[in-house]
């Protein structure tokens, strides 16, 4: 156990094309010992997301629009991928990302040794987890699920069986549900009825984007209408406000990207500012 050397990893991409990696995270292991943990979020050719693909790792053009490039990220990493034994879970899907995102930059693309957990344990990555008694911060975070893949290769390969009575059933969560389109009466204003005119939203256009962690969509554009607020389902030249939730719509921000340089004043307010300014 104590010779155990190894780097595991997990990606995230933005779209269903594998060299769309937004963000990698890894944990090296040297002589059975977690010796450093990292991760990295990387701008994807483009900058181009799937909607779907951000509302299941939250990340969208918004937090990778200032970061690297995969080359840039590779150059400090490559260190710990090279000549050591890589572990993921589901590993076929991580090398395939790995090894289509060098290709792409036209990097070198060395023959990695990879085992994957998945394969010796056949269960999902929480399952496992569950089963092992490991604690996982936020699954599909890279860095969460590489540290949750490092500990249970190291649990396996002292011999330690995963206890399959531990598994917890869950029902199905489908990570887009929120992204519902808002329609009927909540996108009629009303003006006259508002008690404090004075209030941040009053007669502002704003549209709603992503899923809101901490109250429903239509929860959300209802209160504001009784502020005043002219809710509308897609950006324009008029719009004063987006608030931007989990998964934010990809054509929505690249809309706004477009406006702002043409001039438009467009503000984009993340959930946590939203509710303050409730």
């Amino acid at each position: 156990m104590n010779a155990l050397n190894f780097t595991a990893f997990d990606t995230e991409t933005a779209t269903s094309d594998p060299v769309s990696i937004c963000q990698i995270g890894f944990v090296a292991v040297r002589n059975g010992q977690i010796t450093l943990k990292q991760s990295y979020l990387i701008q994807p050719p483009g900058n181009a997301y799937n909607a779907r693909n951000s509302c299941i790792h939250g990340i969208d053009a918004c937090r990778t629009g200032n970061q690297p490039l995969f080359p840039d990220v590779w150059m400090q990493i490559e260190p710990y991928f090279i000549n050591t034994l890589l572990v993921a879970h589901n590993a076929a899907f991580d090398l395939k990302v790995l090894n289509a995102v060098l290709a792409y930059y036209n990097l070198n693309t060395p023959e990695f040794r990879c085992d994957c957990t998945y394969r010796m344990s056949r269960l999902s990555l929480k399952a496992l987890s569950e089963s092992l008694q490991i604690e996982m911060e936020r699954h599909h975070d890279a860095l969460s699920d590489a540290l949750t893949c490092a500990k249970a290769y190291m649990l396996l390969n002292q011999g330690i069986v995963p206890d399959l009575l531990r598994i917890r059933e869950t029902a199905g969560h489908d990570p887009f549900a929120g992204h519902t389109q808002l329609s009927g009466s909540i996108l009629k204003p009303d003006f006259e009825n508002v008690a404090d005119k004075n209030n941040p939203f009053f007669a502002k256009k704003v549209v709603f984007t992503g899923v809101l962690q901490l109250l429903p969509r239509e929860e959300a554009a209802g209160i504001i209408q009784k502020m005043g607020a002219d809710i509308d389902t897609s950006v324009t030249k008029r719009t004063d406000y987006v608030i931007v939730g989990y998964g934010a719509g990809p054509k929505k921000l690249k809309k706004i990207d477009e406006l702002n340089a043409n001039g438009s004043s467009i503000r984009i307010i993340q959930e946590d500012e939203f509710l303050s300014m409730l």
